[in-house]
């Protein structure tokens, strides 16, 4: 069977049901539900036409995708942004018993990008385009996030060719002025986009998307942990948000009961030519986030509410894959597994043939996590989708790892989420086998499998 909508579509990440996703936009939790707006060609599967699609879940795990929210028109259309709850009306846009959602989005026309507003007072359902309320007259201004700070707004964008993030304060949402600039900081190639400025545990974490200059391969981002004093930010350190080649334009809910983060599960160097119709491109798992330290930690923020379908250890392994059994295999499913690779190998294959010739595989060696796909299904649509990508691992001598299995993809968490990979898979058939296998003094002290779909 060749990779098809039946063989590759999402059961556990969200993807609209038809046509071209790319990076979230205006994501809030709102009216009890989480809101995930989305670049979206509402007309076919390539990038064009941007506009914001929706879908909104009470659970991060079901989503319902809604009618299209911000139509591209004849003047503009409508890149990435951000959403806010004007809860004490300071636009003036809504009303003291029906105060509105706030949108601020960028506007590209013709050799220009500049930031736009559109406000609802129906939950987010429907939006009235406002005008551009900020603009600095430049080509490559874009992807504006807004937050509440003390008594007034800050909004901070990218210009991306500079690769500096810019910061800006209002009482109204409408009238902007700047504060400050922060970067070029940290990696140093590539472009920015999408960033986020955002408080955990008494400090401020900046999180920026680039591309190119991923060190797995094209895409991807960076965190910047430090303080922000209400007009600047200041880094006290850096490092990469997720190892893998499929993580991009992540950004954090606004007014979620806890820090949660969604991005793009796709990289710019194939994300054109992914084989999946009648939809392409889809969101990551939500991530919910914490501090361990100058490291952000993120852990799957859904709650699958099962019990593990199978569960074994200490198991007696070899260079010579061995199935797990049958309850532990499905389309899409989470395994957690314990390891000693002492001076060896432990390998997890995913979507295995039975021989293990093909398949997705997470391997363990001490000090090390990788996920290697080069054996993956259909990897033919890209010269640079076949791939191992890396992660150190903190010293010591057992590894956890949490792993998400979902039809066209694998994100792998290491150190209780302070190391994450995350990659696109196109199985070529719908085998759900999982093999195990491990070399010299190599143990498997225990793995559990909760299968989410057969």
């Amino acid at each position: 069977m060749t990779s098809t909508a039946l063989s590759t579509r999402p059961a556990v990440h969200f993807a609209p049901k038809r046509n071209w996703m790319n990076d979230p936009n205006g994501l809030i939790h709102h009216g009890g539900r989480y809101h995930l707006y989305f670049q979206h060609n509402p007309y076919d599967g390539d990038w064009g036409h941007m506009s914001w699609g929706h879908a909104s879940s009470s659970d991060l795990l079901e989503w319902t995708e809604h009618p299209i929210a911000l139509l591209h028109d004849e003047n503009e259309a409508v890149f990435s942004g951000s959403i806010v709850f004007d809860a004490q009306n300071s636009s003036k846009l809504g009303t003291t018993e029906r105060p509105p959602l706030i949108a601020l989005y960028t506007s590209a026309r013709q050799g220009s990008q500049a930031q736009a507003l559109a406000s609802s007072t129906d939950g987010g359902e429907t939006w009235v385009k406002r005008g551009i309320v900020l603009d600095r007259g430049t080509t490559d201004f874009r992807d504006p996030k807004v937050f509440r700070y003390l008594d007034h707004w800050i909004l901070i964008a990218v210009e991306a060719l500079d690769r500096q993030v810019h910061l800006f304060r209002s009482d109204d949402l409408q009238n902007w002025s700047p504060l400050s600039v922060f970067g070029p900081a940290g990696a140093p190639q590539g472009i920015w986009e999408c960033p986020d400025l955002f408080p955990i545990d008494g400090r401020w974490v900046l999180v920026l998307s680039m591309n190119p200059g991923n060190p797995a391969g094209g895409s991807g981002m960076q965190y910047f942990i430090g303080d922000f004093d209400g007009t600047t930010f200041t880094a006290t350190s850096w490092d990469w948000l997720d190892r893998g080649r499929d993580f991009y334009a992540a950004v954090t809910v606004s007014d979620a009961p806890a820090p949660v983060l969604i991005g793009w599960m796709s990289n710019w160097d194939y994300a054109h030519a992914i084989p999946s119709s009648p939809w392409r491109g889809s969101a990551t798992l939500p991530r919910r986030l914490e501090l361990r330290g100058e490291r952000l930690v993120q852990r799957p923020a859904v709650n699958l509410a099962k019990a593990p379908h199978y569960s074994a250890g200490p198991l007696a392994l070899s260079e010579v894959a061995v199935p797990l059994p049958e309850d532990a295999h499905g389309r899409a499913a989470r395994i957690k597994l314990v390891a000693r690779p002492g001076r060896g190998v432990v390998e997890l294959v995913l979507r295995a043939s039975p021989d293990g010739s093909v398949g997705t595989t997470v391997r363990l060696v001490t000090g090390e996590v990788s996920l290697d796909r080069r054996r993956s299904g259909n990897i033919g649509f890209s010269e640079t989708f076949a791939s191992v990508s890396k992660a150190p691992l903190a010293p010591g001598e057992t590894v956890e790892i949490d792993v998400w299995i979902d039809v066209s993809s694998v994100e792998v968490f290491a150190e209780a989420g302070a190391v994450t990979i995350t990659e696109q898979i196109f199985p070529a058939d719908e085998n759900t086998t999982v093999l195990l296998r491990s070399t010299e003094d190599a143990v498997v002290q225990s793995v559990e499998v909760t299968v989410i779909e057969r």
